[in-house]
């Protein structure tokens, strides 16, 4: 710093003591950051240097890079010699103190400001933007007594500097108006603006001379980003596009749903299993069985023959009318017993409806009932234990049987084929039941003596026993032998 202000001094005797004129010119180069650099250029002729040396090259500035300085030079050319000598800055604190190391704080330059203001469009309708503003007051006739501080403490003829200055203007006859000159560059980081310099490009430029008044200086700029428009406008387009996207899912999903019929929706659908869940964990949950219902074949054990359509009615049929296919009974029986038809038109279909009456008697009476069928069920009821009977027969049949077999008041439950549009072995008879009896199928026990009969009840949860009467062979069967009613009751009794 001393080194620098020696400079400048020693540029100002040698200026009054040769009458000769030396311009300094200080240039401000501003970047976009808010920080630059300050570069200081001083000329000197052959015979501005002849007065302080007969060498130019003895000349030293060694102490200015300590300082942080960059020195270019100094250059020596036919005497002279040309020095510039640079230094950086990092705000406009900084900036003011770089200043301050030409002459001394204040001197020369004084309120050095620099302030960025940038402004940024949330919509994107204006680009990016920043402005740089730069201000200092310049006074280009400092009083030479600032110059003689005790950092430069040399007196001439006992006198300290900045008087030996004036005595010397004095001697020469020479005004410093007339001899010292000051050039002020300031760059801005875009095009630049003044209202009190010159301006050049991104440049703006002040010229003064020793004893002109102090003077404000000012440069501005403004600098523009069209990118962040672009994103910010990239990024509205986005988002709407993304609202419409989800507005678009939000309609079709609720479209899709009022759509849908109640009851096949997601929700119900998740109601369905969850109680499916539920009554399946029922179902697996290991309990006790309790016998609260007696489930019985009516064809089998009720009555005898187990199978009726071949044991009585196709040989009654062809016996009246020999004629007939057995095939055109079996598949009219089928839709009788699926109560598709009434018996009226089977009588009519296999060729006896004049006789209908006569036939259709004949054919029910030749059913045989099981030996000890209505003591088992006066015992039953004796143990309220209901009886429930189901059978592949159309309703009409089946409500004479029961009464031809005295079992309207024994049998609590008389659930047929033609009843429900199904026949044994597929469980809508059993389920039929259940819903009228209000009962559990787990704790139901099935009799009878059709395996494929057993099999889909015990798929159902029944217990199971293979019938059999006492003088019949039991075959080989997963399900529980019962042998009669009396063994039933002994079961019973055990129990």
């Amino acid at each position: 710093m001393l080194r620098v202000r020696a400079l400048v001094l020693g540029t100002i005797l040698v200026v009054v003591l040769s009458a000769c004129r030396v311009d300094s010119t200080v240039d401000i180069v501003i970047d976009d950051d808010g920080s630059g650099t300050v570069s200081l250029t001083v000329v000197a002729d052959a015979a501005a240097v002849a007065l302080v040396t007969g060498d130019p090259s003895e000349l030293r500035f060694d102490d200015l890079p300590a300082a942080g300085w960059d020195l270019d030079g100094p250059t020596v050319e036919d005497g002279g010699i040309t020095l510039v000598a640079s230094k950086p800055f990092l705000s406009a604190t900084e900036l003011e103190s770089v200043l301050a190391e030409l002459l001394g704080p204040g001197v020369i330059f004084s309120g050095v400001e620099i302030t960025e203001v940038h402004e940024f469009s949330k919509i994107g309708l204006r680009p990016a933007s920043t402005d740089y503003t730069f201000g200092a007051t310049v006074d280009p006739s400092p009083s030479l007594e600032f110059l003689g501080d005790d950092l430069l403490a040399g007196e001439l003829d006992g006198m300290p500097l900045g008087r030996t200055l004036l005595s010397i203007e004095t001697a020469a006859a020479t005004s410093f108006e007339e001899s010292l000159g000051l050039a002020i560059n300031v760059t801005m980081p875009s095009g630049a603006s003044s209202e009190s310099g010159e301006v050049t490009d991104e440049t703006a430029t002040w010229i003064f001379a020793f004893g002109d008044a102090s003077t404000e200086i000012d440069a501005r700029s403004s600098s523009y980003d069209i990118l962040p428009r672009v994103w910010a406008l990239v990024a509205i387009i986005a988002s709407i596009l993304l609202a419409l996207v989800l507005l678009s899912r939000l309609g079709s999903f609720l479209l899709a749903t009022w759509r849908v019929p109640k009851g096949r929706r997601r929700r119900d659908a998740r109601k369905r299993q969850k109680r499916a869940a539920t009554r399946e964990a029922a179902a697996n949950r290991p309990r006790r069985r309790l016998l609260r219902m007696l489930f019985v074949d009516v064809h089998g054990v009720i009555v005898r023959p187990t199978n009726p359509l071949e044991g009585l009615l196709v040989p009654l049929i062809t016996t009246e009318r020999p004629e007939i296919d057995p095939e055109v009974i079996r598949g009219n029986h089928h839709q009788l017993v699926l109560g598709r038809i009434s018996p009226e038109e089977f009588w009519s279909n296999v060729g006896l409806g004049p006789m209908a009456d006569e036939i259709e008697t004949r054919y029910l009476s030749s059913f045989r009932l099981v030996p000890g069928l209505h003591p088992f069920l006066d015992r039953m009821a004796t143990s309220r234990l209901p009886v429930a009977a189901v059978g592949n027969q159309p309703r009409v049949w089946g409500d004479r049987l029961r009464r031809m077999a005295s079992l309207e008041g024994v049998v609590s439950s008389w659930m047929v084929s033609g009843d429900v549009g199904s026949t044994l072995p597929e469980p809508a008879l059993f389920e039929a039941t259940r819903r009228t009896m209000s009962v559990d199928l787990y704790d139901c026990f099935y009799l009878s003596n059709v395996p494929e009969h057993l099999d889909a009840a015990k798929e159902l949860g029944l217990a199971t026993g293979f019938f059999v009467t006492g003088a019949e062979e039991a075959p080989e069967t997963e399900h529980t032998v019962v042998r009669g009613f009396e063994d039933l009751l002994r079961a019973r009794r055990t129990s």
